[in-house]
């Protein structure tokens, strides 16, 4: 019986897993630019821990999460979201006496969604997490954070930054309960995932993609009509300093984000070329979440990126390292070749062998692996004490000694 992987699973490995590698190669190189300290969690948590923070009733909660009690019959959840597990990783590791508190962390989150191109049910995930501050100089840094991240990994690519204030907390609150009459008094209209979520989160209903409930959104009260007027200077002040960095932005008023916990700014990179799974990065501001979650009352901001989706996004990675390979032709010069093998990684070069003691059969792999060099160990070579090095781009082929090897290699 040949076993599969679970559906909506994946191995990675070769060109894949060269592109994940430099995704988190540069998501650790930036962290540490712009002052983030690495935060690991472990995969699963107390299901408590996403319940509130999500919404009872969202989705995540109710769909999505995978969720098991163990031998204590405590209730455990493999984490669909990274932000609470870092604000429960902060709060119980006395993370936050020292403000502001600035953490990023890959990982691998899980959600049973429909698996379709870019949308996994166990995907790897980048979060950054700012604890302790609401100066929109925060809120900045984080976005700015994003595209240099973006930019560095997908230079050839166009992406946008949709860009949206949701007020504060209380405003927040009134536009809910506008929104709630407005879709109670149209749901006769609506889809039934849509009347669904009227009374739980009527934000959500926003984002619906749902052909059915496009007219009645277009025509629905809007988020900017319930905002005050600091809020509303504050969200300029932000949209001004974007400009002032070069980051393209969309202004878009739909735009709410799935979770609960937002408020104030709200924000996704997108782009066109990877069809309905267009979001490569999404975040926002959440004050109130970390006092909900039991902590001190502080204010919030972050974001998560799929990495899968920014891989889907990516050009094949051209190695510069010197790739060189061994060809023995006997096994009684194996000893000899050793001493060139352990030479070479010594000396910071990838070398392979194919355990083959066959030239035309280490040439071909040699070719096929794109190896720039082939060091022959023979008869001729082992008697006078030196290796043919032939340069596999060039044709070019020398007799060398272990000594001045590296002279025609580097």
């Amino acid at each position: 019986m040949k076993i599969k992987p679970i559906r909506g699973t994946h191995d990675l490995f070769g060109e894949e897993l060269k592109k994940f590698n430099k995704v988190v190669y540069e998501v650790k190189d930036k962290a540490k630019k712009f002052g983030f300290n690495e935060l690991i969690t472990p995969i699963f948590e107390s299901s408590e821990l996403f319940k509130k923070p999500l919404g009872e009733q969202s989705d995540v909660v109710l769909k999505e999460m995978y969720t098991f009690k163990d031998r204590n019959e405590d209730e455990i959840t493999l984490r669909p979201e990274y932000t609470t597990p870092m604000i429960r990783a902060a709060m119980f590791n006395g993370l936050l006496n020292n403000l502001p508190a600035k953490f990023f962390g890959t990982g691998q989150m899980f959600r049973r969604e429909r698996p379709q191109k870019g949308r996994y049910r166990q995907f790897n995930q980048i979060n950054f997490e700012n604890f302790g501050t609401d100066d929109i100089f925060s809120d900045i840094e984080i976005i700015n954070l994003a595209n240099t991240i973006l930019k560095n990994i997908l230079p050839h690519r166009k992406i946008t930054l949709h860009l949206n204030t949701l007020g504060s907390r209380e405003n927040l609150k009134d536009y809910k309960n506008t929104l709630s009459k407005y879709f109670n008094d149209n749901k006769n209209l609506l889809s039934a995932d849509s009347v669904n979520k009227i009374n739980a989160n009527p934000l959500r209903i926003l984002d619906s993609k749902n052909i059915e409930d496009k007219d009645i959104i277009e025509k629905c009260p809007k988020l900017v009509e319930s905002l005050s007027k600091s809020d509303l200077n504050l969200y300029e002040e932000i949209k001004n300093c974007l400009i002032d960095l070069n980051i393209a932005t969309y202004e878009d008023p739909k735009l709410v984000r799935g979770l609960d916990y937002y408020c104030h700014t709200v924000f996704e990179f997108k782009t066109d070329d990877i069809g309905s799974q267009d979001t490569l990065i999404g975040g926002g501001r959440y004050n109130g979440l970390i006092k909900a979650l039991g902590g001190k009352n502080l204010p919030g901001v972050g974001w998560a990126g799929g990495i899968e989706r920014i891989m889907l996004l990516m050009k094949d990675i051209v190695s510069d390292e010197k790739n060189i390979h061994l060809a023995i032709q006997d096994p009684t010069y194996k000893k000899y070749a050793l001493a060139m093998y352990d030479f070479l990684i010594k000396n910071n070069f990838g070398v392979y062998w194919n355990y083959k003691y066959n030239l035309k059969k280490s040439l071909s792999l040699a070719s096929d692996k794109k190896a720039q060099y082939i060091i022959i160990v023979g008869e001729l070579e082992n008697t006078n004490n030196k290796y043919a090095l032939k340069n596999l781009i060039s044709g070019e082929q020398k007799i060398v000694d272990l000594k001045n090897i590296l002279d025609h290699i580097k």
